[in-house]
């Protein structure tokens, strides 16, 4: 979840584009404090990051119905353990910076996703401590809002994206709005980080297209 629509729940959810804010912003600023930018290549590990709890979890859930509780990667007791053995293993590979932006944008992931509900006065952090912590008041087989589990991802989209547009308009919109312009002026003064990247890997297939 990542942007800020409002769910069945009552709590507004969070957009893949929330969640590439939330986590540059960190990365950004843990970064500056070691007196450095964010590399082209981390910022690129960091977005994948960001996205990963949602890779894992909404396919398995919405496409496969294989998790009863809609949730894996959000779940710290996953989380913790598989962002350590990501650091270990890219430590013996030297690819520490690039794990380094990874887990913190995988970890930024989850508490980005319970924190509008505090905007409720109804926080629902349950996922953070799944399996320990249960869904409070539904049946697991049940999903969590919306299509829910086994209807799709695209049937899952429209119904978060639906309630997203509006919300938009609303005073929760307007913040949302800033603070994705904040952390956009940010990475334009970081100087762009990972567009190079990307704009290279583009060059470099079109070329190909033009010669085929």
């Amino acid at each position: 979840m990542a942007g800020a629509a409002v769910a069945a729940t009552g709590a507004p959810d969070v957009f893949p584009w929330g969640h590439v804010a939330v986590g540059y912003l960190c990365y950004s600023l843990l970064t500056h404090l070691r007196g450095r930018t964010p590399t082209g290549a981390a910022t690129i590990a960091l977005v994948v990051g960001t996205q990963f709890a949602d890779l894992v979890d909404k396919p398995l859930s919405w496409s496969f119905d294989l998790l009863p509780a809609g949730v894996l990667a959000h779940s710290l007791f996953f989380a913790v353990p598989f962002s350590a053995l990501v650091l270990v293993v890219a430590r013996r590979l030297s690819y520490t910076q690039l794990a380094g932006a990874f887990v913190v944008g995988y970890l930024s992931h989850l508490p980005a996703d319970v924190l509008p509900s505090l905007a409720t006065g109804d926080p629902s952090y349950w996922p953070l401590f799944w399996p320990a912590m249960a869904r409070p008041g539904v049946d697991v087989s049940d999903p969590i809002v919306g299509p829910g589990a086994g209807a799709g991802l695209l049937e899952n989209a429209a119904y978060y994206m639906s309630d997203f547009l509006p919300m938009l308009f609303s005073p929760i919109g307007v913040a949302y709005i800033l603070f994705m312009v904040g952390v956009v002026a940010l990475w334009l003064s970081d100087g762009r980080p990972g567009i190079g990247i990307i704009g290279r890997a583009l060059g470099r297939v079109t070329g190909r297209s033009s010669h085929r």
